[in-house]
């Protein structure tokens, strides 16, 4: 059975944690930005993240730590740090992540206003003509159909 340490080493070893927690929070947010927020890749992130966290928790106990096992202290440390992440930074790296994007598109619309939705204008206008040209060589082609003169007469006894 592993001793018990000082209150402050304790404390020192879940700040470490906190740390870790935060930085792994970081990580999965860029992950969730560069691959995106779909189902099948949050699951995947999130395994990874559990990985990790698992990874970073038992070498952070056997490296650094005063105790050298994990404690549960360092759980609650690390579980301090994500939430602190998710629940007070989060919401400021979101805006951030989509005035990036909001002005990583800008080139690409302006570039679209100025260059595509004329050239698509344009385009339109020629297949709209190209098709009513086919349309009236097409009704000119269609030969008519005329009435046949002839009765049929019955009761012919007359």
């Amino acid at each position: 059975m592993v001793a018990h340490i000082a209150v402050p080493l304790a404390l020192a070893d879940s700040l470490c944690c906190l740390g870790l927690g935060f930085l792994l929070a970081v990580l999965y947010d860029a992950g969730r930005l560069v691959f995106g927020s779909a189902k099948p890749v949050c699951f995947v992130l999130d395994l990874a993240a559990f990985l990790l966290a698992a990874v970073l928790l038992c070498s952070f106990s056997a490296s650094r730590s005063y105790s050298g096992v994990v404690r549960w202290y360092m759980a609650a440390g690390l579980l301090a740090g994500l939430a602190g992440y998710f629940f007070v930074l989060a919401p400021a790296t979101q805006a951030m992540q989509r005035l990036l994007r909001w002005a990583l598109s800008r080139p690409f619309v302006l570039l679209w206003l100025l260059a595509g939705r004329p050239a698509a204008r344009l385009a339109g206008r020629a297949w709209g003509k190209a098709a009513a040209k086919r349309r009236n060589k097409a009704a000119k082609r269609r030969t008519k159909q005329l009435q046949k003169t002839a009765k049929v007469l019955y009761n012919s006894n007359v």
